[in-house]
C-alpha cells in the first residue's frame, strides 16, 4: 500500500494517507528548544534536556489513532444548527478519525505542512519553530470554498507534561509536583493559558495562547471531555 511519495522539487515527503504504520515524525527547533512533531499533529517539545524539562505529553505507547500532546478539533454549524447538531472533526484525522476528502502531510526541513479538505472547507496550517525561537507556532488557514456559508470553530488542545519525563511516568502527586494552569492576559489582551508544575510557578511556566481572542477556553480534561470522563477524545 502507498502512503505517500516525494516531492523532489519542494524537498519534501508528502503523505497522503494518514492511517501510516508507524508515526512518521519531523524535528523541529534545537537542542536548546525543539522536539518533533508527527505527522496526525502531535508533538514532544521540551526546553534544553527532554528527560528535565519536557512541555507536552507524548506517550508514544499509546494507540495510533489516540492524540499525542497536541491536536486541534472543528466545530462546523450551518446558519441556525445548534450546536450538539454540529459536525465535528480534526484537520489532523487524530483523533475523530472521521476521513478527510483530501489528505496532505508535507514533511520538510524543520517544518510540517498540512493540507487537507472537508467537503467545502479547506485546512492549511504550518507548524515550525522560529530560528532562535522558544515558541512552536502553528499558523491556520481555513477557507470555505462553497457558496453556503458555514459557521467554523477552531478548537487547539494541548496536553501539557509534568517537566520531569519519570515523574510523569510514575504520577508524581504530592504538592509541590502538582501541575497547575490558569488563564493569563497577554499584552494585546488576548487570554492565554499557563501551566506549570507549583515547584516551578515562578521559573518555569509554559504558554498556550493564539493571535485572535479566543471565545472559550477550559483546563480541566474532565470538564471538557464531559459526562465524567467517559467521553473520549
Amino acid at each position: 500500500m502507498q502512503y505517500g511519495h516525494f516531492d523532489d522539487e519542494h524537498r519534501e515527503y508528502v503523505i497522503t494517507n494518514p492511517k501510516t504504520p508507524v508515526k512518521w515524525i519531523n524535528y523541529v527547533g534545537t537542542l536548546q528548544f525543539g522536539g518533533f512533531l508527527d505527522h496526525t499533529g502531535g508533538s514532544q517539545l521540551c526546553k534544553g534536556d527532554p528527560a528535565l524539562n519536557r512541555i507536552t505529553k507524548y506517550i508514544p505507547q499509546l494507540p495510533a489513532g489516540e492524540f499525542k500532546g497536541e491536536t486541534a478539533y472543528v466545530r462546523v454549524r450551518k446558519n441556525g444548527q445548534s450546536a450538539k447538531d454540529a459536525q465535528v472533526f480534526s484537520p489532523y484525522f487524530v483523533p475523530t478519525l472521521i476521513k478527510p476528502d483530501s489528505f496532505e502531510c508535507r514533511v520538510g526541513m524543520y517544518y510540517t505542512r498540512w493540507v487537507c479538505t472537508y467537503g467545502s472547507l479547506k485546512f492549511d496550517i504550518l507548524a515550525f519553530i522560529p530560528r532562535g525561537g522558544s515558541e512552536l507556532i502553528r499558523q491556520y488557514t481555513v477557507t470555505n470554498t462553497g457558496k453556503e456559508p458555514l459557521k467554523v470553530e477552531l478548537i487547539p488542545v494541548v496536553e501539557f507534561s509534568h517537566f520531569d519525563a519519570l515523574k510523569q511516568l510514575t504520577n508524581a502527586d504530592w504538592v509541590p509536583q502538582t501541575m497547575q494552569s490558569h488563564s493569563i492576559e497577554t499584552k494585546s489582551g488576548n487570554a492565554a493559558i499557563a501551566a506549570y508544575a507549583y515547584m516551578k510557578r515562578d521559573m518555569g511556566v509554559n504558554v498556550f495562547s493564539a493571535n485572535v481572542k479566543a471565545s472559550s477556553f477550559e483546563t480541566d480534561r474532565k470538564r471538557f471531555l464531559g459526562d465524567n470522563e467517559y467521553g473520549t477524545w
